[in-house]
């Protein structure tokens, strides 16, 4: 029974992904749908804590992580974007939103073949990007107007080409509560919860950008200098 803790919050996470994707294409309120998709961020991170808690890690846990991601965090924000795209104007760039998906599943592919690392992931992770175009299709404050129909498709490929670089995104795992270790961990909590504090869920993509700009930047900066 221990072993199948985890893969059961997987499992509730592909239901709930699969729900969401029902309720964009029957028109249902995008509160619910947003909420709805909170959960699954929050089933796919206790999936993850209680199979390292238990001592369960699996193949087969990582295999059933994967598809339910493809779900709730592949084929979700993709269709959002796509309904997105078409309210703006409805021309054929709405098929750019295939992007999220396709590359989507390749990151998943990746992520399944590559060796477990505690401290960052190569490539941005799904849910992040999945977040990321969740919440910006959603906001409808003071700057909307300025997230035109070109600056989502900019987005989307500049998105999808993240999710399979080999650009290392830190891992917002705690292994310790040590503050100097962590730094950069509790520094980005910090700016997320002033945030959310601040103007709430509706700038959520804003953190995510934040969290983009600083491990490309690394990333750079790593490259060029620390050689």
């Amino acid at each position: 029974m221990k072993n199948n803790i985890p893969n059961l919050f997987t499992l509730f996470n592909l239901i709930i992904g699969f729900f969401c994707v029902i309720n964009v294409i029957n028109g249902e309120s995008t509160l619910s749908i947003l909420l709805l998709f909170y959960i699954c961020l929050a089933l796919d991170f206790l999936d993850g804590f209680f199979a390292r808690k238990l001592n369960v890690i699996s193949e087969f846990g990582k295999q059933l992580d994967s598809f339910a991601d493809l779900i709730s965090f592949g084929v979700l924000p993709s269709i959002v974007l796509f309904f997105h795209i078409s309210e703006i104007n409805d021309t054929n760039l709405k098929y750019m939103s295939f992007f999220i998906l396709i590359f989507s599943v390749i990151r998943l592919a990746k992520f399944n073949l590559s060796e477990d690392n505690n401290d960052f992931f190569e490539g941005l992770p799904t849910p992040a990007n999945a977040l990321f175009f969740m919440s910006i299709s959603s906001y409808n404050g003071v700057y909307s107007s300025l997230i035109t129909q070109n600056i989502l498709i900019g987005l989307i490929l500049l998105f999808s080409f993240l999710m399979v670089s080999k650009i290392k995104f830190f891992n917002l795992k705690f292994k310790s509560i040590n503050f100097r270790s962590n730094l950069e961990k509790y520094i980005t909590l910090l700016i997320s919860f002033l945030i959310l504090y601040m103007y709430g869920h509706s700038l959520l993509f804003l953190i995510i950008f934040i969290y983009v700009i600083y491990s490309f930047s690394k990333a750079i900066i790593s490259k060029l200098f620390l050689k």
